[in-house]
């Protein structure tokens, strides 16, 4: 061989070692992420007893006491209609959350303002979702706290 048809075969080698790799890296090894099995989950938010339109609801997960793993479940989302009602999606439209136990959350939409404040971090409630059962829950959005008055500055100058 000479020189030349050396540094082709050379850079052919590594191109396909290179796209392998790229092809690999791109579709996974193992065919994709791991699903975990879901089950049905529905519910309403409300706020004072009234629903809450268009809130954004999220079921996360929650570790298994002794658990060694990190990996414990995709969360579940899900946008209230405008009765506040909501049906859970993990993989797909509608499909329902991971199978287990869960810490909720819900957002009221901020263009339809209610006396009710949460947030997408703090936790409303725990639930657990169970394969073949009723998995439909009531998510109460707190109300809003009263400010209070400010404390008196008392390093500020009487006058």
């Amino acid at each position: 061989m000479t020189d030349i048809s050396q540094q082709f075969s050379f850079r052919r080698f590594v191109m396909k070692r290179f796209v392998t790799l790229l092809f690999l890296s791109v579709t996974g090894c193992s065919g994709g992420l791991k699903e975990f099995p879901v089950a049905d989950a529905s519910g309403v938010v409300l706020c004072e007893g009234k629903p809450v339109p268009f809130a954004k609801v999220q079921f996360n997960p929650k570790p298994v006491d002794g658990s060694k793993t990190a990996i414990i479940g995709k969360p579940g989302f899900a946008f209230a209609g405008e009765d506040g009602r909501f049906v859970m999606s993990t993989y797909g439209d509608g499909d329902g959350a991971v199978i287990g136990r869960h810490i909720v959350t819900a957002v009221p939409d901020p263009g339809h303002p209610c006396n009710c404040h949460s947030d997408d971090i703090t936790p409303l409630m725990e639930v657990e979702i169970k394969e073949g059962q009723d998995n439909t829950f009531e998510v109460i959005v707190p109300v809003k706290q009263k400010k209070s008055k400010p404390a008196p500055d008392v390093f500020s100058d009487p006058e």
